[in-house]
């Protein structure tokens, strides 16, 4: 709230009563019941029952219209609450909804109770087989099992496809794909061997985890040369259009170095010489080791003081 009293005290020297009635309103909400400060924001939020949901005008309407996209969703549990935020200083309220199914299958809606309108919804596919990947998914998950010899026996014991739309575009689908020794979910304690991937639709890798999982058959002598030729296995021809920006190592006085040490001691920052592509960040561990790469943003590592 910095910012907004900022601008009041400014243009209040101007005499301009409507920004000090917006000021107060403002101030009111923060102090609201249950809002609590989230960033730079905050968030207020009450469930509903199905009823109160439905009795919301607009509401009906809107999931009339939603269903006609998805009828199967018609038969899913509804559940929501009342959202109040307070995001760039600009007051939000809605009604955020979850559809679920005993399935497999689930949505997430956001309403926004000035316009009566769904501005944005989720889907989530849970427990997709491999053999229900798109082609070019599983041509580049190949590419992975050629990474370690051991991969190849792991077994997958979670998946999930999402999907979202804002204001009427649709984004592009994740799959989100985890294996381990077993092939099942082990509560509360480490399965050993390991690693979790994420690619979008067209087999793009977005973020990959193997810090339990040493990948051997990568080619160099040095951590950079490796981070240089795993680009090349996920990427193909693309790596060619990323350049080592940087190498950030965590130094064994910084108080970070023991939380740290184990598997992610420092980062290799590849840059793309396109400004339509992202960056991607590589970890390493003390025995320089590869343990996690993912496709990030300028921001941030703007942001976490990366570059």
């Amino acid at each position: 709230m910095k910012k907004v009293a900022t601008a009041f005290l400014t243009i209040s020297l101007l005499a301009t009563t409507p920004v000090f009635a917006a000021e107060q309103e403002s101030n009111q909400i923060q102090q609201e019941e249950g809002m609590t400060e989230q960033g730079e924001g905050y968030y207020w939020s009450k469930d509903l029952t199905v009823d109160e949901i439905l009795a919301q005008e607009g509401m009906k309407s809107a999931l009339e219209s939603f269903y006609d996209k998805f009828p199967q969703a018609k038969a899913y549990k509804i559940m929501g609450s009342k959202v109040k935020k307070i995001e760039n200083d600009e007051e939000i309220n809605e009604i955020t909804l979850s559809l679920i199914s005993d399935e497999k299958e689930s949505f997430f809606l956001e309403f926004d109770i000035e316009t009566e309108k769904i501005t944005e919804y989720r889907q989530a596919v849970e427990n997709i087989s491999e053999s229900e990947l798109p082609g070019k998914v599983q041509a580049s998950l190949d590419k992975v099992y050629s990474l370690s010899p051991e991969v190849k026996n792991l077994k997958l014991y979670g998946s999930t496809m999402y999907s979202s739309t804002i204001k009427g575009e649709e984004g592009s689908k994740k799959y989100s794909l985890r294996f381990n020794e077993s092939g099942k979910i082990v509560e509360g304690k480490a399965t050993g061997k390991e690693f979790s991937i994420t690619f979008d639709e067209t087999g793009k890798v977005l973020y990959f985890v193997f810090d339990s999982l040493p990948l051997v058959n990568l080619e160099g002598n040095t951590k950079e040369e490796k981070a240089q030729d795993l680009l090349k296995r996920l990427y193909g021809e693309e790596a060619n259009e990323y350049k080592i920006k940087k190498v950030n190592e965590i130094s064994k006085d910084d108080p970070n170095y023991k939380e740290n040490k184990d598997f992610m001691r420092g980062s290799i920052i590849f840059m793309p010489t396109s400004s339509e592509k992202e960056p991607i960040l590589v970890h390493f561990n003390t025995k320089d080791e590869l343990t996690i790469s993912e496709l990030t943003t300028r921001d941030f590592l703007e942001d976490v003081g990366l570059l």
